[in-house]
C-alpha cells in the first residue's frame, strides 16, 4: 500500500489563463506567474484565491521565467530574443537585448535566478550560449556575458554552490557553469533528450526530465554521479517541493510524483492538456502547473485538499 503522504494528490482547481501557457514560477508574496506564448502576455495568479489578478504584456512567444525577492520576474522571450523584467509592482522595468545590437539571438527558452549573486541566466538554443545578465542596480540595454554552451534549453541554479544546470537535448547531457569562472566544469550523461530541470539544494540533487525517454534522472550534485527513476513515457519538466518530492509533467496528460525518499512514483496525477512547466508554491503547499494544450493552469494539492 502506498503510505506516501502524495498519495492522494489530486487537482483542486484550474485556472484559466492565456493562449498556450508555458513556464511557471513564483515569488514570496503568495503569486504565481505563467507565461503566456501565445498571447505574449504574463498572467499573475494569487494563489490566495486561484484567480488571475491582472496580465502584463512582455515580449514575443515568452517561455522561461524566474523571480528574484529584491527585483521581481525576469521573462525569456522566445520571439525576439530579449528578456522583459518586471517590478514587484507587476510593471515592467525595462527589456534586455540578447547578445547586443549586432548580434540578435532568437530561440531563448529557460531563465533561472541567482538572488544572491543577482544574475539571470538565459538559454539561448539558437546561439548555443548561457548568457548572464546582471539584475542588480541599472538594467544593461544588451548582455554581453556568456558561456559557450551547445544546445541549451532549460536552466536551474543550485543557490548554495551557485552552480547553474544547463540541460542539452541534443547531446543528452547536462552541463554544469561555475559562476567563478563563467565556464563548463563538468558534462553529465543523462537520458534521452533532456528537457526540464530542478535542483533540490537541501538534499544536493538535481532532477532531470529525459524527454525521448520514460525516466527522470536524479543528479547528485557533490559527485556528479546519476541515477534513475521509471515515470511515463514523455516527461517533460520537473518540480521539487519542500519535503523534496519531485513532480514531473508527462506529455499524456498528467503529472507524475516521485517520493523524496524511496525514489519510486507516489502518485500519477490528471490534468489539463499538453503540460509543460510548473513550480510549487511553498505557502499554500500547492503545485501549479501550466496546461498548453487548453490555456489553463491546474493546482494540484499534494494532501488531496
Amino acid at each position: 500500500m502506498n503510505t506516501s503522504h502524495t498519495a492522494q494528490s489530486r487537482v483542486v482547481a484550474t485556472i484559466p489563463v492565456g493562449v498556450r501557457p508555458v513556464g511557471v514560477a513564483v515569488d514570496v508574496h503568495d503569486r504565481v506567474f505563467v507565461t503566456n506564448s501565445g498571447t505574449h502576455t504574463v498572467s499573475v495568479i494569487d494563489s490566495r484565491t486561484d484567480t488571475v489578478s491582472t496580465a502584463i504584456g512582455v515580449g514575443p512567444r515568452p517561455e522561461g521565467v524566474a523571480t528574484d525577492p529584491q527585483v521581481g520576474v525576469c521573462v525569456a522571450n522566445g520571439g525576439n530574443g530579449t528578456m522583459t523584467v518586471i517590478d514587484k509592482s507587476n510593471i515592467v522595468i525595462g527589456t534586455v537585448g540578447i547578445g547586443g545590437p549586432l548580434l540578435p539571438s532568437f530561440t531563448m527558452t529557460g531563465v533561472a535566478v541567482d538572488h544572491q549573486l543577482g544574475r539571470a541566466y538565459v538559454a539561448n538554443r539558437g546561439g548555443r550560449r548561457v548568457w548572464t545578465i546582471r539584475i542588480s542596480g541599472a538594467l544593461p540595454p544588451f548582455a554581453h556575458d556568456f558561456v559557450e554552451v551547445p544546445d541549451p534549453l532549460d536552466v536551474a541554479v543550485d543557490p548554495t554552490s551557485h552552480r547553474v544546470y544547463v540541460t542539452q537535448p541534443g547531446l543528452h547531457t547536462v552541463s554544469v557553469i561555475d559562476p567563478a569562472d563563467d565556464e563548463v566544469v563538468r558534462v553529465i550523461p543523462v537520458s534521452e533528450r533532456p528537457a526540464g530541470i530542478a535542483v533540490d539544494a537541501p538534499r544536493h540533487r538535481a532532477y532531470v526530465a529525459g524527454s525521448g525517454s520514460a525516466t527522470v534522472c536524479v543528479i547528485d550534485t557533490v559527485t556528479g554521479g546519476v541515477t534513475g527513476t521509471d515515470v511515463a513515457p514523455g516527461p517533460v519538466d520537473v518540480a521539487v517541493d519542500s519535503r523534496g518530492d519531485a513532480y514531473v509533467t508527462q506529455s499524456d496528460g498528467t503529472v507524475t510524483v516521485i517520493d523524496a525518499v524511496s525514489h519510486g512514483v507516489s502518485a500519477t496525477v490528471p490534468v489539463g492538456s499538453h503540460p509543460r512547466g510548473l513550480a510549487f508554491e511553498p505557502h499554500s503547499g500547492r503545485v501549479y502547473v501550466a496546461n498548453s494544450g487548453d490555456g489553463t493552469v491546474s493546482v494540484i494539492d499534494p494532501t488531496g485538499g
